[in-house]
């Protein structure tokens, strides 16, 4: 990756005023939200969608982490950014970024995805065509 960064997917996000907490800020559980609309467009573009579509193999959520870093208020407009931070056997590792309209970083946050054949209910190894977008998407910094 030329700019060192693993954040290569990024979406626009407005904070809804129903997404607040009875303390005036976002609401914890949407951030894991944000993270997925993110994930899903990812994982669009590295075509796992399709896969699951077609062949019935596709991804689950193994693990997601937040760290909250500073809070968010209604209005805001939010920055979305995700990318691969790591690619296993049968699992990859993906990091993400919220920022507000001045650039300042307000959560951060990992998830883990596991291949998973829907069909015969088993985790799978990750598809050569998978692992060449994540490595095409990231800049070359995974193997296929």
């Amino acid at each position: 990756m030329s700019d060192s960064t693993p954040f290569v997917v990024s979406i626009e996000i407005p904070v809804a005023w129903g997404e607040q907490d009875a303390f005036g800020h976002l609401n914890n559980v949407v951030y894991f939200r944000f993270f997925e609309s993110v994930r899903m467009h990812y994982l669009d573009r590295i075509g796992v969608l399709r896969s699951h579509n077609e062949h019935g193999l596709g991804v689950i959520l193994a693990s997601t982490t937040c760290d909250f870093k500073k809070p968010v208020e209604w209005p805001a407009q939010l920055t979305v950014r995700c990318g691969c931070t790591a690619v296993g056997n049968t699992s990859f590792t993906m990091a993400y970024e919220i920022t507000d309209e001045q650039g300042a970083i307000v959560a951060t946050g990992t998830s883990v995805q596991v291949m998973f054949d829907y069909k015969q209910q088993v985790k799978a190894r990750i598809p050569d065509a998978i692992r060449a977008a994540i490595a095409s998407i990231q800049d070359g910094s995974f193997g296929a």
